[in-house]
Order: C-alpha cells, then structure tokens, then sequence
C-alpha cells in the first residue's frame, strides 16, 4: 500500500474490522512548491541553530560543532527532504480530518493513528517492562476502539512542472544566434557566449535591457528537486514546457501547460473515480473552478501551503479546517529534525510519529 508517510499498517492490528478505501492523492504545483521549500528551508536552518544554542548542556563551541555537523546546504536534496516531510504530515493530519468527518457524519472508524503507530511503534524500554509511547500519552477513547470499520489508506502524489529542457537542442539554437549576430554587437556577443558555456551546466542567463549578462537561471537545480520530489511522493508530471526564446534575449523564460496538465489530470481522477481525497498545493487562484467542481462532487478537498501566500479565495473555497498551513507553530518546530535526520531514516520515521502525535494531542484539545 502506497503511503507518502511511508507508514503502512500491519494487517494483523486490523483484526476482523471492515476496510473502507481512502484513497488519497496529492496535486503539487512544481514552481509553488519551489518557493515553498526554499522559505521553510531558511526558516528551518535558523531553527537548527536556535534550538542546538538554546540547550543548557551544551557549550556554544558544542552546539556550534553540532550545528555543523546537521547543517545541509542549499540543495534539491534537503529542499525535497522538507517538503515531503511536512506533506507526509499533512498526510496523517488529513486522515484525521476525514476520520473526523465521518464520526460527525455517524460512521466512527478505528483512529489510523493507532493502527499506525502499533505497527510502527515508538516503544520506551523501562525497569517496569515496555510501552508504547503513544498508548502511555495519547490513550484512546473507548467510542474509538470499539468501531468495527477503519481506513484502508492509500496516498500517492504527482509534482507538476515542464518537461526537461534539452541542452543540446538550446544549445544548437544558441549557436545559430551567434552566427547570425551583427560582429559590431558586442554585448551580445558576449551574453550569447556566456549561455553556451553554462547550458551544458544547467545554467540560463537573462539579459538586461543594455544588453549586459543579467541574472542566472539554474534550471538544473529545479529540476533535479522535481526529481528528489516525484522519488518522495510518487511522480512528476512533465507534460508543460518551457519558454526560451533567445532571439528576445531571454527577457520572459517561463513555462506553459503546466495548470492545464494538473487539472486534465484531476479531471481524469474525478471521472475514473480514483480518487476520494484530492490535496492540491499550490498558491494559485486559477485553481477555484476546479475545487468548486470538486466540492460540488462531495469530494474531500484539502489545502497545503503557506500562510499569507496561498489565494484566501481558495482557504475560504474549502474552509479554513481544510487548509494545511505550513507555517503553523505545531509544523515549524518540527523544521529542525529534518535537517537531523537527514541522513538518518529512522530518525526520520520517528520525527514523523512525534510530530503527528503532537498534532493528534492538539486536535483533542480543540475537540
């Protein structure tokens, strides 16, 4: 079974209980997600940092040397490492969300959180014997325990950006320019060969208006994270293309289809009725015929993002208790275990199960 958590139930805690199928599949928009992970990076980087300096056992030269050793630069790596850490969150949360919606609606389940953590269990060893964690803390309600039913899960999710440029293409056409260049025209000369000596590298220069090398674009790095992304998630959608027209000096690099490709596939999902919970992150606007749509069809729809960038129009479409933001608290202080357990996946595992029973505990709260 397919989890973007990772966190698969073992059958034998199911006991003589009814499946019901939750099948659950996220809609990530590739450029948004971007700029998502390169905010929460910062944010989690200056976390790591905090929280190492704050621990009164260690010295500033021992949090320093530890900082050190967590620290991750800037790469696809860490920024897909956060971004599917925090969506394999929104994962668990929105389980319990749709749990909840059913016991409002009169058919309680068996919590997932439970079926979850007895199979992958967070278990302390004591002088007085052994216990799982979440049992101990989180004890379950008896109207929990007692439902016949529970959620068979399954979550995949699909990052959708353009196609990969090919290199040697541009750089034919690169060189077709350079050709046809005036010799008088220096400047583009000179911006023309430096594109054909970062291409190769994954690198596009814009040009500024006096003709000079402006800024660099590093399309390699890109779209390397939609790779880490996809391999975290499940796939990467590269039906979009990209815009590179250099004979306007590369003045609007952009990209095309890439929302057409999201929502033709969320039209087929709809029709095939293979999907019951559609998650989307994206800051888009466009995007509110399509959850309209959605919601007009009794889906689950659910909202990941960040706070204060995501269109309000879409939060209110599906409802402030169906928007995942994040950058709330409850997420953000989770940010530096990432970067700990980078190279760790057990760590990784049980951050996950920490930050998910934290969440469980505030969802109890409010109820």
């Amino acid at each position: 079974m397919e989890r973007i958590s990772g966190h698969a139930i073992d059958r034998a805690h199911v006991g003589e209980r009814e499946a019901i199928p939750l099948r659950i599949s996220f809609y990530v928009d590739g450029y948004g997600a971007k700029l998502s992970a390169e905010a929460l990076y910062d944010i989690g980087d200056r976390r790591l940092e905090e929280h190492l300096g704050a621990q009164d056992n260690l010295t500033a030269a021992q949090a320093k040397a530890l900082y050190d050793t967590y620290y991750a630069p800037p790469s696809p790596r860490i920024f897909a490492e956060i971004l599917s850490y925090l969506l394999s969150i929104a994962e668990l949360g929105i389980i319990s969300a749709v749990e909840d919606r059913l016991a409002a609606a009169g058919t309680p389940v068996f919590p997932n959180a439970l079926l979850v953590n007895r199979s992958n269990p967070l278990v302390t060893d004591e002088k007085h014997g052994a216990f799982n964690i979440l049992d101990a803390l989180y004890p379950a309600e008896e109207h929990e325990l007692a439902s016949g039913r529970f959620l068979d899960v399954s979550c995949e999710g699909t990052i959708y950006s353009t196609r990969k440029i090919d290199r040697q293409a541009e750089l034919h056409k690169l060189g077709q320019e350079l050709k046809r260049c005036p010799p008088d025209d220096v400047r583009r000369m000179a911006w023309i060969r430096k594109n054909l000596d970062s291409l190769q590298d994954g690198v596009f220069y814009y040009r500024n208006h006096d003709g000079t090398v402006g800024r660099p674009i590093n399309f390699d790095f890109s779209e390397s994270f939609f790779d880490e992304v996809s391999d975290h998630i499940g796939y990467y959608s590269r039906l979009g293309q990209s815009k590179v027209h250099w004979r306007q000096g590369l003045t609007d690099f952009g990209e095309k289809g890439v929302d057409c490709d999201l929502i033709m596939q969320v039209m087929d999902d709809l029709r095939d009725g293979a999907v019951d919970v559609f998650v989307f992150m994206t800051n888009d606007m466009d995007f509110f015929p399509l959850i309209e749509r959605l919601l007009s069809e009794g889906k689950h729809v659910f909202l990941c993002g960040l706070e204060g960038r995501v269109s309000y129009k879409l939060i209110d479409t599906v409802g402030r208790h169906a928007f995942f933001n994040l950058l709330d608290e409850a997420v953000l202080e989770n940010l530096p275990s990432i970067f700990m357990a980078l190279d760790k996946p057990e760590l990784r595992a049980m951050a996950l199960q920490w930050a998910w029973l934290a969440m469980r505990r505030e969802r109890k709260r409010a109820a």
